[in-house]
């Protein structure tokens, strides 16, 4: 099996948790950092034990030192890094939220599809076995169809009154921040909703909390709410269907659903490791999945994921972009 070499682009926070986890994962290690400071990019390498410390400039001038490149910048900054190495032929893996503009998601897609190089979000959630198991229970169970879902993902705890989250210059704001994973899964349920309401709290002109129901024309209603206000901590999401009630804890990173039949059959536990064990703060993690995923997706020459394609990432982007027009931003 060929060993994937990464560039990890942007040294903030989350960068330094995929750093960890590339280097767990069999197949995959990280080959370079990259950072607009080069004094920066030396210590990070110095740090994890990484190859090369790179400018932005630098791997672009060095394509051949990677395989592949993950982008976890500000999300306001991910277009222009992710354009400039899918020019050069290098696959990029983009973190969530893939843009703060649907025009700059257009943009990345175009590039990918212009040099036939292989681009996707970094959305793990629909990379879990716990997906896939949902997926099977909802196709195969005998369950109905879906007439409703609510759900929440509120995580406040661990933002200062400084975080990010809360700068919009830098793409803050719950909606970019933490809506992605409800609206990511809603649509990979349902698809696109006939209609979308949703009201919001706002902090120095950011969205700190968004409820948000979509409206679907078979009937079906979804409903979510998000949070980043200072110490909210509460996350489900549970599905009513004909004949079932489905329940994903920490559907984000989920490790197990849960079946109540209506129909007096017996409740299902299903634990979902796929042979991985994970967990937020284990190693490997949910990250493992989509590392697994995009490596693989490189041997195999792909330019699409099959799983996080395209044309999902434009629309969950369309419904994140509805959401905040909703809101009133």
């Amino acid at each position: 099996m060929k060993t994937i070499r990464w560039a990890v682009v942007g040294l903030g926070k989350i960068s330094r948790r995929m750093t960890r986890v590339i280097q767990s994962v069999e197949g995959a290690t990280v080959s370079a950092c990259v950072s607009s400071s080069k004094e920066r990019a030396i210590e990070y390498a110095n740090k994890y034990g990484i190859e090369h410390a790179l400018t932005y400039n630098e791997l672009a001038e060095n394509p051949s030192l990677v395989d592949a490149v993950y982008i976890c910048t500000h999300m306001n900054m991910h277009a222009k890094p992710a354009m400039m190495y899918l020019s050069k032929k290098l696959p990029v893996m983009v973190e969530k939220t893939f843009a703060t503009s649907i025009e700059d998601a257009k943009s990345i897609i175009d590039c990918a599809i212009e040099n036939k190089t292989l681009v996707m979000e970094a959305m793990w959630t629909r990379l879990l076995p716990a997906t896939q198991a949902l997926h099977d229970v909802l196709a195969n169970d005998n369950v109905g169809k879906i007439i409703s879902i609510d759900s929440k993902f509120e995580v406040g705890i661990g933002h200062t009154k400084n975080s990010r989250v809360f700068k919009k210059e830098v793409g803050g704001g719950a909606m970019y921040d933490i809506g992605i994973y409800p609206t990511t899964y809603t649509h990979m349920l349902l698809g696109m909703p006939q209609e979308i309401e949703a009201n919001a709290k706002f902090r120095d002109g950011v969205d700190t909390s968004v409820n948000t129901t979509f409206t679907y024309d078979n009937g079906a209603v979804a409903k979510f709410r998000i949070s980043t206000e200072p110490f909210t901590l509460k996350e489900y999401y549970t599905i009513e269907t004909e004949k079932a009630t489905i329940k994903v804890p920490s559907f984000f990173d989920a490790r197990k659903i849960i079946v109540s039949y209506k129909d007096g059959r017996k409740k299902r536990v299903i634990k979902c490791f796929n042979g991985i064990e994970f967990g937020r703060r284990g190693k490997p993690d949910g990250f493992t999945h989509e590392i697994i995923h995009f490596s693989q997706l490189i041997r195999d020459g792909k330019t699409e994921s099959s799983i996080l394609t395209h044309q999902m990432t434009l629309e969950v982007m369309e419904l994140i972009m509805k959401q905040l027009k909703a809101i009133g931003l």
